[in-house]
């Protein structure tokens, strides 16, 4: 698709950060372009790279993920790149490596800044030339395979500390996609809430959960740390502790404290950026009928088109 569609990619939020994240995307999809995907953890990058692959012209292939701080080098290496019997000891036969897996499709190699620099310079060469050499073999072989990295780490920083390639950065960072936190697409917060509520509501094959006012004032306060991440674990939690069917402040463990002076915003600032949330919530849950928003609101009509003016929030934002 052309329009920018959360429905269309499953990911989730229409804040202005992510519908940016969304244009992103959809120019991806049908190039051969790699991809540099970065945002501080759980901010949804893999989710990211899963889209481009899903919604692109690679998406009868495989997507192949490969998290690359979470092996030892030597061990990163013969997954990757596959090797011949006898390379090394326990070597018994022929091994075919995830980038000959991921022929034809993507491979979205994650943490790609924790990669050793000796895997780098083969990586390059992949990138570079298409070819891939298993270890323990002096030949090469074609690979067509799409790389997808991801990292939470400044890697310009990381080249120039000497532990990241600049030309494989150079490669890598063709077209860069960064992720917002989700304290800068705060409206998005509550929808993502109830999504995560139904589905583990779903999943335990209960009644979806009510939310009380409360509750939800209490997540459109906190700046979650965790990201997209925390936000799910956080609901998932409160829904098992619900034994009614209404979640209050207390099934949540959220550890809110004072806003700092560093943090740019002062009271009302905070104030106001949560009734805003609230009221976009509101006004979403009703398909944007301000008349059925200010009833459950317990507000006359009038009254509510005035913080709506007050806030900036138009039909165009619902």
């Amino acid at each position: 698709p052309t329009k920018p569609c959360a429905s269309g990619y499953g990911l989730i939020g229409e804040s202005a950060r992510m519908r940016a994240v969304y244009r992103l995307v959809s120019k991806v999809l049908h190039s051969q372009v790699n991809v540099l995907i970065t945002g501080e953890t759980g901010t949804g990058k893999e989710l990211v790279a899963k889209a481009i692959h899903d919604s692109g012209h690679r998406r009868s292939k495989p997507l192949i993920v490969q998290n690359c701080a979470a092996l030892p080098e030597n061990l990163l290496e013969s997954e990757l790149f596959g090797y011949k019997k006898g390379a090394f000891t326990g070597a018994d036969r022929d091994r075919s490596g995830l980038l000959d897996a991921a022929n034809g499709g993507t491979l979205f190699l994650d943490e790609i800044g924790d990669m050793p620099l000796l895997l780098q310079a083969k990586l390059l060469r992949v990138l570079q030339d298409g070819e891939v050499r298993p270890i323990g073999s002096s030949e090469t072989h074609r690979v067509d395979v799409r790389i997808i990295a991801a990292t939470h780490q400044d890697l310009r920083k990381r080249v120039d500390e000497g532990r990241f390639r600049e030309d494989l950065f150079y490669r890598l960072s063709h077209f860069p996609i960064e992720l917002p936190p989700l304290r800068e697409r705060d409206e998005d917060i509550l929808r993502l809430a109830r999504h995560f509520s139904d589905t583990t509501c779903t999943f335990l094959q209960r009644r979806p959960c009510r939310w009380s006012d409360a509750a939800l004032e209490h997540l459109a306060g906190y700046d979650f740390p965790g990201n997209v991440r925390e936000l799910k674990g956080i609901v998932e939690r409160a829904v098992l502790l619900c034994e009614g069917n209404e979640l209050l402040p207390q099934h949540f463990n959220l550890h809110i404290s004072e806003p700092t002076p560093s943090s740019g915003m002062g009271l009302r600032e905070r104030m106001e950026r949560l009734e805003r949330n609230l009221l976009m919530d509101c006004l979403r849950k009703n398909g944007g009928n301000q008349s059925q928003a200010a009833r459950e609101l317990d507000l006359p009509r009038r009254t509510l088109l005035y913080p709506m003016e007050r806030l900036g929030i138009s039909a165009a934002d619902i």
